[in-house]
């Protein structure tokens, strides 16, 4: 009982002591504090907190709960027995519509790259994903127009705004669509 206690709680105490390990070492992160802004060791220390925190449920657990199947891997695989039983002609996985689907989007993605740092993320992003979910058979066009402007200005938001990255903004004149809406959304 309790060495099968030590095997299952052992994966999470291993992956939980290193997440707490790395927190402490992002604690020391040293850093010029701006006012207003997050600093380089909030998202280490989020998503390791995440960890530490489902470590913790999964070693509870596995200790306390007499359901207890394994984790993941017997979520999953209930998880595809289940669909297996409901749907039995769906256990085989389907092959893709067509090649030239494929191609397209391979070739919609090396064009996206080759632009990208030419017309700035916002003008490139938006007609690459229009194409991209017009390619994949959507033929709502002004649900695929809104999708595309909306998820490109949320995309552009929160990465430049929340997480601190800083995105292509394009050479001139493309370079001062990105600055507008940088002003307009209240990003330096």
């Amino acid at each position: 009982m309790v060495r099968s206690a030590l095997v299952r709680v052992l994966p999470y105490a291993l992956i939980g002591g290193l997440a707490a390990w790395l927190f402490h070492a992002a604690t020391r992160i040293d850093f010029h504090r701006r006012a207003d802004t997050l600093g380089p060791d909030v998202w280490p220390k989020l998503i390791l907190g995440l960890v530490l925190a489902i470590c913790a449920y999964e070693i509870l657990r596995a200790l306390f709960s007499p359901q207890w199947r394994g984790g993941a891997a017997g979520v999953l695989q209930e998880m595809v027995a289940r669909t297996e039983q409901a749907h039995p002609d769906a256990a085989e996985p389907a092959a893709p519509k067509s090649p030239g689907m494929l191609l397209g989007g391979i070739a919609l993605t090396a064009l996206y790259v080759w632009v990208i740092s030419r017309l700035g993320f916002v003008l490139a992003t938006a007609p690459y994903v229009f194409a991209f979910i017009t390619l994949g058979g959507y033929r709502r066009w002004m649900v695929n127009a809104a999708v595309s402007v909306v998820g490109t200005l949320v995309m552009m938001f929160f990465f430049m705004k929340v997480v601190y990255v800083s995105l292509p903004i394009g050479q001139e004149p493309f370079a001062q669509v990105t600055f507008a809406l940088m002003r307009l959304m209240g990003i330096r």
